[in-house]
Order: C-alpha cells, then sequence, then structure tokens
C-alpha cells in the first residue's frame, strides 16, 4: 500500500520533466504560425511596394500622354519652358499647359506663345506687355518677367493663338527626356516585372503553406 503513491510520483514527475523538455525544445524554434505571419508580412510589404512603383509609372504614363499625345486631339498645348526669362513666375523646367483663344480675346497681362519672329522652330513664352495698332494692323508686345525690357519684336495679333492655363514646375525636363524610344520600354517593363516577381513569389508561397 505504501508503494504505490511512490510508483505514481514518480510518473508524475517523468512527465513533467517531458513536458519541461518538449516546452524548451519548443521554445527555440519558431512555431508555423510565426512563420507564415512573418512570410504573409513579406508578401504584403512586397505588394504594396510593386503597386507604388506601378502608379508612380502610371502617373508618368499619363502626363506623357498629356504632352505627347493629347495635343494632338484635344484643344490645348504643352510646351516645355527651358529659359529663364519667365522666373519665378514660370521656373526654367516647367511645363505648360496652354488653351485656345481668339486674337481679340488676349489681354495685356495674359501670357501667350508664339514663334520667335525669324525662327519658326522656335517657340516663347512671354507676357503681353502692351496692345497696339499700326500699320499693318493690331499686334502685341510682349516681355518676360526676369526681362528688364520689352522683347524687340512685334507679334501679330491675329487669328487664334495660345495663352497660358497653367504649369507644373520641375518636371518638364523629365517628362522630355522620357519621351524617348528607350525610355518608354523602360516605363513599360519595369513595372510588368515587378508584378511578374510578385506573382511569382505568391505562387511559391501558395505551394510551401501546401507541403
Amino acid at each position: 500500500m505504501t508503494a504505490t503513491p511512490v510508483i505514481m510520483a514518480r510518473n508524475a514527475v517523468d512527465e513533467g520533466e517531458h513536458h519541461e523538455m518538449d516546452t524548451a525544445a519548443e521554445v527555440g524554434s519558431p512555431t508555423p504560425e510565426i512563420v507564415e505571419h512573418h512570410t504573409s508580412r513579406l508578401g504584403l510589404a512586397g505588394r504594396i511596394a510593386s503597386w507604388v512603383i506601378v502608379a508612380a509609372a502610371t502617373v508618368v504614363a499619363l502626363g506623357l500622354l498629356a504632352v505627347s499625345v493629347g495635343p494632338r486631339f484635344l484643344p490645348y498645348q504643352a510646351l516645355v519652358v527651358r529659359s529663364g526669362s519667365m522666373s519665378p513666375t514660370i521656373p526654367t523646367g516647367s511645363i505648360v499647359f496652354y488653351h485656345k483663344v481668339t486674337a481679340a480675346k488676349v489681354k495685356v497681362g495674359n501670357i501667350i506663345v508664339f514663334d520667335k519672329p525669324g525662327q519658326q522652330n522656335e517657340k516663347v513664352t512671354h507676357r503681353v506687355f502692351k496692345i497696339s495698332n499700326g500699320p499693318t494692323g493690331r499686334f502685341f508686345t510682349t516681355k518676360g518677367d526676369a526681362n528688364g525690357a520689352v522683347d524687340d519684336w512685334q507679334v501679330p495679333a491675329v487669328g487664334t493663338g495660345w495663352v497660358a492655363s497653367f504649369h507644373i514646375p520641375g518636371i518638364g525636363y523629365a517628362l522630355a527626356d522620357l519621351q524617348s524610344t528607350t525610355a518608354r520600354l523602360l516605363l513599360l517593363l519595369i513595372p510588368a516585372l515587378l508584378l511578374g516577381a510578385i506573382t511569382l513569389y505568391e505562387i511559391w508561397r501558395d505551394r510551401e503553406r501546401e507541403a
């Protein structure tokens, strides 16, 4: 009768020791739940990063469309300012959007774009300083905001022209550079590669879970 409690106590001690050993062994290794949580966090971070890059690429692509394609079908123009003659109103490197108006509606103070007299391939964006009438008809006297004197030419105030609506500083040069064929291909290729990599990673993760 006295031996039975001793044997039971010994079994209890052995079971306790085994339990403690098992617990100690489990503490040293990550549980499947922890590993899965860590993996899911990496997957989420990857997806967020990929979507951010895709969103940025989409914005740039829309900007390229607005500059290169939009003016061919819609009644506006978009040009990059490459000189500082309109600073600080329009800084160098800005992209300016213009809307079409008749010459009769242009007022003193409007910023217009026109072909530089004698150089048809060069555009000038200056402010209308004065409107006058001469022997050849009505004309604009223009001036850059950063210039100390008015321009030494007269812009005929006839037909229709382009008046500045708004400008976006800083991105003009970037959009101009991105209009090259190589830049356009990279703009399409990089987001596609990122999305493909994320998709492959998620497929691999799902197979690891099943295994």
